[in-house]
């Protein structure tokens, strides 16, 4: 009698659904793991926390409860520092005075003053925790966070429901046309554009929120008080803000056999921080002056410039009538107090303000941590600020021949790496006396 060949296979053989459960078990232990050894590398909390000179005692508690957030922080302080001296390079102030050995740069002098360059250092420093702790949430950096989870719910806002069908506009014309080609057409090219496009809202976007909310519990806890100097470094912190959070950006990644993009995936990302530094450099150039009368407690009083009066052509025209006063004016003429109508409040959300007027910054001051421009490199042929004549204060400047090595006569070798010459170039700059 021949033997049953299923004798020799075992009584049990595992299902589909047993694999997948024990491959789902797998991933979550070896996720488990991963995280347990990413928490037994963090350095020693109170270590990092003492690094960082001229916290307050809000943060280094702070510090203590989320060293990885914060490490992050410090690296935004960094970046708005950097950004800063990009912008102001060809200015009297160029924002050395920020850089200092502590890495933070609310310990310098200039920070404790109200001039327009200082309102543009407290925005330009929250926009870069801002835009620091969001991206490196996305990038799993951190413990206290992850991807932005409002993106991949139903209810997400109007403005970015608009943006996305926008772009899926765009993709499913792109397809259109490229399938012109082939087919002549025009219903059935766009049916099955639509059939062949997927569309997928997922990648990782950047946490915009937790890193708004972290930017505010890091730098706002060192404005304690009321009066007019909190309250103006508490609105342009806000201000730097909203330069991050009102650019962010849509971006997309096609998957397809040969660029085919027939699956795009899109995420919200936080803008370029060169885009914020150039949004807050406009803000800079028309910052508010606020009155100092009320050094102490109130509310901030803007000064508003008193318009030209403008001769008529016609001396039997009809002046303009005059305003009638507001109930909420100023105590003083030309001034408003910080509140009123909502349009008005939403038009000085994104503003910068500030109450002292600035100095010339020509000459080194070492109580306002102002460098001065004594050695500073200038344009002679440049009638702008990086001058001669303006960036000199009228000092004069002397010709200096300056030697340094580069990169020169550069040549590419297949495959696939690029050989060049170190040569010796002389040049003649422009130093301030």
């Amino acid at each position: 009698m021949p033997e049953d060949p299923r004798q020799d296979q075992p009584d049990c053989l595992p299902s589909d659904q047993d694999r997948d459960k024990r491959q789902r078990q797998l991933t979550m232990m070896t996720m488990a793991m991963n995280r347990f050894w990413q928490v037994q590398s963090l350095p020693d909390v109170r270590a990092t926390c003492r690094t960082v000179p001229g916290l307050t005692r809000d943060q280094l508690e702070l510090c203590y409860r989320a060293s990885d957030v914060t490490a992050a922080a410090i690296e935004g302080l960094e970046l708005g520092v950097r950004e800063c001296q990009y912008q102001f390079q060809w200015h009297r102030w160029n924002c050395s005075s920020l850089s200092t050995r502590s890495r933070n740069p609310h310990t310098s002098s200039m920070l404790k003053r109200g001039y327009r360059e200082s309102a543009f250092a407290y925005a330009v420093a929250s926009a870069g925790v801002t835009h620091s702790v969001a991206r490196a949430c996305a990038q799993g950096r951190l413990i206290s966070c992850g991807c932005d989870p409002s993106i991949n719910r139903k209810g997400m806002s109007k403005s970015l429901r608009e943006s996305l069908e926008k772009e899926k506009l765009r993709f499913l014309d792109a397809i259109a046309e490229t399938n012109s080609v082939f087919d002549e057409s025009d219903s059935l090219r766009k049916l099955r554009a639509k059939q062949a496009s997927r569309w997928k809202w997922g990648g990782c976007s950047h946490n915009m929120a937790f890193g708004v909310e972290f930017s505010e519990l890091f730098l706002d806890s060192r404005e304690k008080g009321t009066d007019i100097q909190s309250q103006i470094n508490l609105h342009n912190n806000r201000a730097g803000r909203r330069a991050v959070s009102n650019n962010m950006q849509v971006r997309c990644k096609c998957h397809g056999m040969s660029g085919s993009c027939q699956l795009k995936t899109c995420w919200k990302s936080a803008p370029d921080f060169r885009v914020v530094g150039r949004v807050l450099k406009q803000q800079y150039r028309r910052a508010i002056l606020v009155d100092q009368s009320n050094l102490g407690n109130g509310p901030p009083m803007i000064v508003y410039r008193k318009p030209k009066k403008r001769k008529h052509a016609r001396q039997n025209r009809r002046p303009p009538r005059r305003p009638r006063e507001k109930q909420n004016a100023g105590p003083q003429a030309g001034n408003r107090p910080l509140g009123g109508p909502p349009a008005t409040n939403r038009k000085l959300e994104n503003a910068l303000f500030y109450y002292q007027r600035s100095p010339n910054f020509c000459e080194r001051d070492q109580i306002s941590d102002i460098p001065g421009t004594i050695g500073r490199r200038c344009n002679r042929t440049s009638s702008g600020s990086e001058g001669c004549a303006s960036m000199c204060c009228g000092r004069g400047y002397n010709l200096i021949r300056e030697k340094r090595i580069d990169r020169c006569n550069c040549k590419f070798h297949w495959c696939c790496f690029v050989e060049c010459d170190d040569c010796e170039i002389e040049e003649w700059i422009s130093v301030c006396n």
